[in-house]
């Protein structure tokens, strides 16, 4: 259950590490009780964390700075994600099996 003045998660970077996360995308949220936030940086990597497991359930680096992270729909389980970059680029990922499709 959710504390006062206390996060439910916190996402940092590992020691020594600094990476600034650019966009953010809530998703998987079909019902209460499954939730992940998908993050995209700068340097290009795309991170999925699951925030009932608090741990990475995914990563990937589409070698271009992640300008805008969105799943495809809120009523349904993971389906798709679409990853926009600085060069104007977008990849569609299935959610379902973790694949690219350009």
């Amino acid at each position: 259950p959710r504390q006062k003045d206390r996060p439910v998660a916190a996402l940092e970077a590992k020691e020594g590490q600094s990476r600034d996360c650019w966009s953010v995308a809530f998703g998987n949220s079909y019902n209460v009780e499954e939730r992940v936030v998908a993050a995209g940086y700068d340097n290009g990597d795309i991170k999925l964390y699951d925030l009932r497991t608090n741990m990475i359930r995914w990563e990937t680096n589409i070698r271009n700075g992640v300008c805008g992270l969105q799943f495809d729909r809120k009523d349904i389980e993971m389906n798709k994600l679409v990853a926009t970059t600085l060069e104007s680029q977008f990849t569609v990922f299935d959610m379902r099996t973790f694949h690219p499709k350009e």
